[in-house]
């Protein structure tokens, strides 16, 4: 692949304020515009997605050149990642039946089934905690394959011959299926508010209420578990030591059926829906507005290459099938690990842009997975010197992005996440309202400022 090069400028220390502009948050935000509109949502493996991914190209081609982007095909199984949830729900609604039927069923002997009520329930968590957590693999051999793709645009430093270090910037352009419960409470709220007159703090109040109300069906799962674990191994107790006290503890009676038992199960059986065709949410927050971004920084370097440092090599990602798993970062980085760690990568990616104050994340994958510490100084470095508001913080449950394969992998990486918790969440997350009116300048801005300072220092 021929790399496009740029002739070489005097380097400038010209003020931010004149280096990124609004024109260049509003050229994203165009092209977040022109695939919601052309195209619609695209879930993972989808035509959609893949026509998203071409309008991207395309963007990346008028920049760099058709000779310089590269698209990386890859199978997945779409619906694999998300199946973990009722799967887990499947294998906790046979735990509550067998422990409500023991006893009850004739020519069974209630140890048998006491042993089977328990075994259901401890495996019960395991697709989700391996599926959905720690993002393993464990479904997808047995579900139907379709195809997904990277595309990568490369740009080098003027003159650059030998590479020594590779800066990669990343998003994804797929999105995700519609999540059932977060639509309800989004829909609670519009109701809510069109039905009267609040003021602000009313409207935070209700947003605050709502958002912690999905954690709170949420922790209900969890409890759940736990709580069909604890009786199992009572009941088990009893019939082994033939207490029919202890027994009778064990096994489910109607208030635990109705909390946290039922609600456990139906949370999970019906999380999501919009599987047909590209599905039902957009996606132009999450995450559009990042894939935007990338080529938007695309255009500002081939226009300014002053500012791409010395012996290094740029890559411009967008990734497929985040939304099913991270696979598209998770292949990439199976498909290049050698190189990457030649090059001493360095992953900067974005993650659904939506709010002026850029969380910079100091793990990933439900925060399971750390990232570099010198990755997250170097992008803390340079938000101090654009000028942006940020805040650091842990990944929380749920919030798993692209950069959580290259970290690991222990390669340098973090991810941006500019996302009001839980008012935007509420707002738009996963819905059918993550349209383009979501998004506004100052947040796209943002990211691209502290971007090109963490490029311009070579990601130091």
């Amino acid at each position: 692949m021929k790399i496009i090069t740029m002739p070489s400028m005097e380097k400038t220390s010209a003020p931010m304020p004149e280096i990124i502009t609004a024109n260049d948050a509003q050229y994203a935000i165009d092209i977040v515009k022109t695939i919601c509109t052309e195209v619609g949502p695209g879930l993972p493996g989808s035509s959609q997605e893949r026509k998203r991914a071409e309008i991207l190209k395309k963007e990346l081609e008028s920049h760099l050149g058709a000779e310089n982007i590269l698209v990386e095909e890859f199978s997945i199984s779409p619906r694999a990642f998300l199946s973990a949830y009722p799967i887990s729900a499947l294998f906790m609604l046979i735990a509550v039946l067998l422990n409500i039927s023991i006893s009850r069923l004739t020519g069974v002997l209630p140890w048998f089934t006491a042993i089977a009520a328990l075994v259901f329930s401890i495996i019960s968590p395991l697709p989700f905690i391996f599926q959905f957590i720690l993002n393993k693999e464990l479904v997808d051999p047995f579900l139907k394959k379709k195809q997904s793709l990277n595309v990568v645009g490369v740009l080098r430093n003027p003159g650059t011959k030998n590479v020594k270090r590779l800066l990669i910037l990343s998003g994804h352009h797929d999105s995700a299926p519609e999540n059932t419960w977060i639509g309800v409470f989004g829909n609670m709220k519009r109701l809510l508010l069109r039905s009267g007159h609040y003021d602000r703090a009313k409207e935070d109040a209700l947003l605050r209420f709502l958002g912690y109300a999905f954690f709170i069906l949420t922790a209900t799962w969890f409890i759940g578990f736990a709580t069909l674990i604890a009786v199992s191994i009572i009941q088990l107790t009893g019939v082994v030591y033939g207490n029919e006290g202890i027994f009778h503890t064990g096994m489910l009676g109607w208030i635990l059926l109705v909390y946290p038992i039922a609600p456990s199960i139906i949370f999970p059986m019906f999380f999501i829906k919009g599987w047909k065709n590209g599905g039902n949410v957009p996606g132009a927050a999450d995450n559009l507005s990042a894939c935007a971004l990338v080529v938007a920084m695309c255009r500002f370097l081939v226009k300014n290459p002053s500012y791409l440092p010395d012996d290094t090599e740029i890559r411009f990602i967008s990734f497929g099938s985040e939304e099913a798993g991270l696979r598209g970062s998770r292949n990439y980085v199976a498909r290049h690990l050698d190189e990457l760690k030649r090059l001493d990568a360095r992953l900067l990616n974005f993650e659904t842009v939506a709010h002026p104050e850029i969380v910079i994340l100091t793990s990933e994958g439900n925060g399971t997975v750390k990232n570099s510490p010198d990755m997250v100084k170097s992008v803390i470095d340079a938000a101090v010197r654009a000028g942006v508001p940020y805040k650091v913080m842990s990944a929380f449950l749920g919030a798993g992005s692209d950069a959580s394969p290259f970290s690991q992998a222990g390669l340098k990486a973090t991810t941006l996440l500019p996302f009001q918790m839980p008012q935007q969440m509420v707002e738009f997350y996963h819905q059918k309202w993550d349209r383009p009116e979501v998004l506004t300048i100052e947040p796209l801005l943002n990211v691209l400022k502290l971007t090109l300072e963490w490029v311009r220092s070579g990601g130091e």
